[in-house]
């Protein structure tokens, strides 16, 4: 271990409890929702003095808009990101990861989804589990790291980044691409869970539109119902569903009672939304269905489009639409990383110490979720990448109401970060 003893490092993180707390309330009540994803300079804006304080060289890199406008979402606002590297000299390099950015708050609320309010041992707010809350727990890490006069084992370039939760050019391909990103990645989007996490889906969004010509609903006779028009489409996707969902991928998934859940990676076919009309008195001209499309590592993208090209195709020749239009939106390719590099094992010693997990209770595992990680393995050719953070599959609600984390956790992941952050990776 490092000159840092475990006891000396929780102590230490103990007496950062309030800092740590204000931490993430400063940069949880900045609504960073996405779309539109209009406040990311306010985020860099309450965050970077601080990593310049701790001792890090700064630098804020501005996505273009002729790369972001590649996003077909309504979005706003510059798209800025810090890349704050804290310098070692002769030390290998370490990538430290967290996106900025939000999902929407969606109803049933019962806390201040802006607040990080502390309720009965719990923080509660958007983002504090994804992933906003590792903001505050690295710039804590950062300060007991200075506090204990450790010194680091990595050159730590941690990067702070936008448009994880939409994808297609997110902040972190685009540093990625620009050299700003070396291997191993501490991702930072994991849980205080005893995983090991194996790769994850790639993800599709088809958003298709029937076109008919609206009328009035008593002489219908004169127009084209776009919403019954999409109905032979959604059945010919209805019935590719089962289809798709039944392959399995290599990668085994982590134990879940839940019913129907797959043992392994598998694929999953959503129709999650749906518009048209806006009146009863008036037959609909137009329809919008979106179809998300989850995808496992033995897939290939180009078969995936294919396949509901076809089904689309199916249905349209029985259906009375005057025209289809289909857009195809990739967000995410499917990926592999490993959990057997150096800071992978040293990822598992660091939760053992937090949480005394044994070995035997780390299961390798599966995402059925996207990643912006997939990009990192596909620009730099790598499955040097680990998973950790401070949230936990069963009950912090990421992406849910009430999103919460433990506050016992945060301080262990500060810990954990502060391990390593001094541990040698060997």
């Amino acid at each position: 271990m490092s000159t840092a003893t475990w006891s000396s490092i929780t102590a230490a993180v103990e007496a950062q409890e309030a800092a740590l707390l204000e931490r993430l309330r400063r940069v949880i009540k900045i609504d960073s929702t996405v779309p539109p994803g209009r406040t990311y300079r306010q985020v860099v804006d309450a965050v970077e003095p601080e990593f310049q304080r701790l001792g890090c060289r700064t630098e804020r890199v501005v996505m273009p808009e002729s790369a972001w406008r590649a996003i077909p979402l309504p979005l706003e606002g510059e798209r800025v990101n810090l890349v704050a590297t804290l310098p070692a000299p002769g030390k290998p390099p370490l990538t430290v990861y967290t996106h900025m950015d939000v999902v929407p708050v969606d109803a049933g609320w019962t806390k201040d989804p802006w607040g990080a309010d502390l309720v009965d041992g719990r923080v509660y707010g958007r983002g504090v589990s994804d992933m906003k809350g590792t903001i505050a727990t690295t710039l804590t890490a950062l300060a007991v790291l200075r506090a204990l006069g450790a010194p680091p084992a990595w050159e730590i370039t941690y990067v702070l980044c936008t448009d994880e939760e939409i994808g297609v050019y997110a902040g972190m391909r685009y540093l990625a691409e620009r050299g700003y990103v070396k291997p191993p990645v501490l991702c930072l989007e994991g849980s205080q869970d005893p995983l090991r996490v194996l790769g994850g889906n790639g993800a599709v969004d088809f958003t298709i539109t029937t076109v008919g010509r609206s009328c009035h609903s008593g002489r219908n006779y004169m127009g084209v119902n776009a919403l019954e028009a999409m109905v032979p489409i959604m059945a010919e996707l209805l019935a590719l569903k089962p289809v798709a969902e039944a392959r399995r991928s290599a990668i085994p998934m982590a134990p879940d009672p839940t019913p129907g859940a797959p043992t392994h990676l598998s694929p999953m076919f959503n129709l999650d939304v749906i518009h048209a009309g806006s009146k009863s008195n008036i037959v609909p001209g137009e329809c919008t269905l979106i179809v998300n499309r989850r995808y496992i590592p033995e897939e290939r993208f180009e078969d995936v489009v294919a396949e509901v090209e076809a089904a689309v195709a199916r249905g349209r020749a029985k259906s009375n639409a005057l025209d289809v239009k289909m857009n195809v939106m990739h967000i995410y390719p499917a990926y592999r990383q490993s959990a057997d590099h150096p800071l992978a094992l040293q990822v598992m010693k660091a939760l053992q110490l937090a949480h005394g997990y044994r070995v035997d209770e780390f299961v390798a595992t599966g995402m059925g979720g996207s990643t912006d990680m997939a990009d990192v393995a596909r620009v730099l050719n790598t499955d040097k990448i680990v998973m950790l953070g401070p949230g936990r599959r069963a009950e912090s609600r990421a992406h849910g109401n009430d999103e919460s984390v433990r506050l016992s956790d945060l301080k262990a992941h500060a810990a954990e970060l502060v391990y390593l952050f001094t541990t040698p990776a060997t």
